[in-house]
């Protein structure tokens, strides 16, 4: 079902700078996933290609965190033993790894270290663990309760940041998502989804890539929305992931949170190194 946005409609000003729109439409694709897009008359865009490919990886993204959330909270919560996958996902993409100290951070880093109430203020293994958690749990949160994307359309925009620009020239032009930051930004849940600008998606991409590629940059730009991490090292980097000690390290960073989701979620751990074929084309089936 698509409409005018109602911002359009009733000449509402914008969020942000300027006051020229992007976007003009709405789309409820399903209950839950909202679209945005601007539309060109006498064409067929976005086709019912792009429509399903954006609505199949909105639906993936909340089920793959949803269900990293739950294994996250069998460990912390439930002190469940950690699986091998589970120990080599928080090593290769938080760089936890078992027995090292990050560099004076953990007092200690044992894999189910034996409860002890004298263990519940140090900071060791199972600290970082639930700070994951929570993280998790912010976005299974917002990304199960609705999401609402928006395309950037970087072959015909012409407008940026509320003002005109020229076709091809936004700074975004080859990224595959992004959210405006506003304001002074502290990692961490939140639930305000206000306090930043809303997730803008390639549509055009998401024809080329599969569907937990598409879920992942949708699991990504979540991150930065809504728990304002500003970390943005991806996984095709060399120095991926940062170290767990520095400020606006992996635990300040959306690739760590997006790929250990999608490793928890899917059995195997995914990423594994700058020339992955991940980054791309992620296998696996719709959860």
């Amino acid at each position: 079902m698509a409409f005018t946005k109602p911002s359009v409609k009733l000449g509402l000003p914008r969020m942000g700078q300027g006051s020229d729109r992007h976007t003009d439409t709405n789309e409820l694709l399903s209950p839950g996933v909202l679209i945005a897009y601007r539309a060109r008359p006498g064409t067929d865009y976005p086709n019912q290609a792009t429509k399903d490919a954006v609505q199949a990886a909105a639906v993936q993204a909340r089920n793959i965190v949803r269900i990293a959330n739950d294994m996250l909270a069998k460990v912390v919560l439930l002190r469940r033993p950690e699986s091998q996958l589970f120990i080599d996902t928080m090593a290769t993409h938080f760089k936890l790894i078992a027995g090292d100290l990050a560099g004076g951070l953990l007092k200690d880093n044992i894999v189910d270290k034996p409860f002890s109430p004298k263990a519940v203020f140090v900071h060791d293994r199972r600290w970082i663990l639930e700070r994951i958690r929570q993280k998790m749990l912010s976005l299974s949160f917002h990304l199960n309760t609705g999401v609402y994307l928006i395309d950037q359309d970087t072959s015909t925009r012409d407008v940026f940041n509320g003002a005109p620009g020229t076709v091809g020239q936004a700074p975004y032009s080859n990224w595959v998502g992004y959210i405006h930051f506003r304001g002074t930004q502290t990692a961490g849940g939140s639930l305000c989804g206000f306090r930043n600008g809303e997730i803008h998606i390639s549509f055009d991409h998401f024809l080329g890539y599969s569907l937990n590629t598409n879920a992942c940059i949708i699991i990504h730009e979540a991150a930065h929305k809504f728990l304002g991490v500003k970390g943005d090292i991806y996984g095709d980097n060399p120095n991926y992931p940062p170290d767990l000690q520095n400020k606006g390290g992996s635990l300040d960073n959306a690739d760590s949170i997006a790929w250990t989701a999608i490793s928890l979620a899917t059995g195997a751990v995914r990423m594994q190194n700058s020339g992955s074929t991940d980054f791309e084309q992620c296998p696996g089936p719709a959860l």
